[in-house]
């Protein structure tokens, strides 16, 4: 049986979900998103540009982002209406599991 697209079921991949909320602020080009999220993380998260580059066409694709054009050579993205709906739904689904986790961690210590 073939496993179900992301971009179809909205169960973001971690890769994904950071991304999507990188974008969902203002418009930024993948480099700055890279380097945002190894900062912000203190080195923990670190993006290549494979990957990048793949989710957000994936995600462009499906309609969660848009690509936005300027003056340089570099394209931002932008997260859509739809896109922020994906990241809202996929936050508050990785906030029970957070939930459920710390409570059954308190339940064993």
């Amino acid at each position: 049986m073939a496993k179900t697209s992301p971009y179809a079921t909205g169960e973001l991949s971690d890769a994904m979900m950071l991304i999507l909320a990188c974008v969902s602020a203002h418009p930024v080009h993948g480099y700055r998103i890279m380097r945002d999220l190894a900062i912000r993380s203190e080195g923990a998260v670190q993006i290549g540009p494979a990957t990048m580059y793949r989710v957000l066409k994936g995600m462009r694709d499906a309609g969660w982002v848009r690509e936005i054009g300027d003056d340089s050579s570099r394209i931002k993205y932008q997260a859509t209406e739809a896109g922020m709906r994906v990241l809202g739904r996929d936050l508050s689904r990785r906030k029970l599991m957070i939930k459920i986790a710390t409570e059954s961690l308190r339940r064993e210590g």
